[in-house]
C-alpha cells in the first residue's frame, strides 16, 4: 500500500452468487459483460438461486431475502463502475475480497486462483496492499468463529479498483422482508452504478468509510 493508506474494511470470501439488474434486464447468477480476470476457480456446485429470484419476479428488494445471493449489482449499462466489480466477484466464485482502504476499493484475490497470465503479472504493490487485508483479516478471524485462516493466502493480485473519488457513498443497508433484515452494505459509485454486498459487519463497517472520502 502507499505510504500513509489505511485499510477501512474488508468482505472476506463467501460461497454465493452475484446478481445484476443492466438496464432493467435480470441477470442470475450474474456472468461477466466486460472482459474479466482469468479463473481457474472451478463452477461451483452450489444451490442456485430460488426460481423467483432467478426469473426476475421479485418485488423490491425480496432478492436478498435468498441466502445464496451474496452480491448485487444495479447499472444502466454495463460500461459501469459496479458491473465491473460484479464481473469480477463472478469470475473467481467465493475466493474473492472487496477491500475499501482511504484510497481506493479493489477486489483482490490470491495469485493461485488465476489463470497463468495474470499470474505472472505479480507487482509489489498488489503484494503491500494484500498484506493490509491478511493482517486484517486474521484479526477477524480471532473475533469470528467459523472464518478461514488466511494466514497462508500469498501472491495477491488486485483484479479491479478504482480511485476513493469514484465512490459516492458507502452506507449500511438492511435488505428484505426477513426479520431481521439481511445486512448489506450500499456501495454507491459516481457514475450512478451501486454494488451491494451481503456481510455480517455491515453496520459497523458503513460509518468506517467515510475516512477514504
Amino acid at each position: 500500500m502507499a505510504d500513509g493508506e489505511q485499510l477501512l474494511w474488508l468482505v472476506l470470501p463467501e460461497q454465493g452468487y452475484v446478481g445484476s439488474t443492466v438496464a432493467g434486464r435480470t441477470l442470475v447468477p450474474h456472468s461477466p459483460l466486460s472482459e474479466a480476470v482469468s479463473s481457474n476457480v472451478d463452477t461451483s456446485d452450489w444451490p442456485l438461486p430460488s426460481e423467483l429470484v432467478t426469473s426476475g419476479r421479485y418485488l423490491n428488494d425480496e432478492w436478498a431475502d435468498d441466502p445464496s445471493i451474496m452480491w448485487w449489482v444495479f447499472a444502466d449499462s454495463a460500461e459501469r463502475d459496479a458491473i465491473r466489480f460484479g464481473d469480477h466477484l463472478s469470475a473467481v466464485p467465493g475466493e474473492a475480497f472487496l477491500a475499501l482502504s482511504s484510497s481506493r476499493l479493489a477486489v483482490i484475490v490470491e495469485q493461485g486462483k488465476l489463470g497463468a497470465r495474470q499470474a505472472e503479472q505479480r507487482d509489489e504493490t498488489s503484494t503491500g496492499w494484500f498484506g493490509k487485508v491478511r493482517s486484517a483479516a486474521a484479526q477477524v478471524q480471532q473475533a469470528a468463529e467459523g472464518i478461514a485462516a488466511l494466514k497462508d493466502a500469498k501472491q495477491p493480485h488486485s483484479c479491479v479498483e478504482v480511485p476513493v473519488s469514484r465512490v459516492a457513498a458507502v452506507n449500511f443497508a438492511p435488505l428484505g422482508r426477513s426479520i431481521p433484515r439481511a445486512p448489506f452494505l450500499r456501495i454507491d459509485f459516481v457514475d450512478g452504478s451501486v454494488l451491494f454486498a451481503r456481510h455480517y459487519q455491515a453496520e459497523a463497517h458503513a460509518p468506517k468509510s467515510s475516512g477514504g472520502r
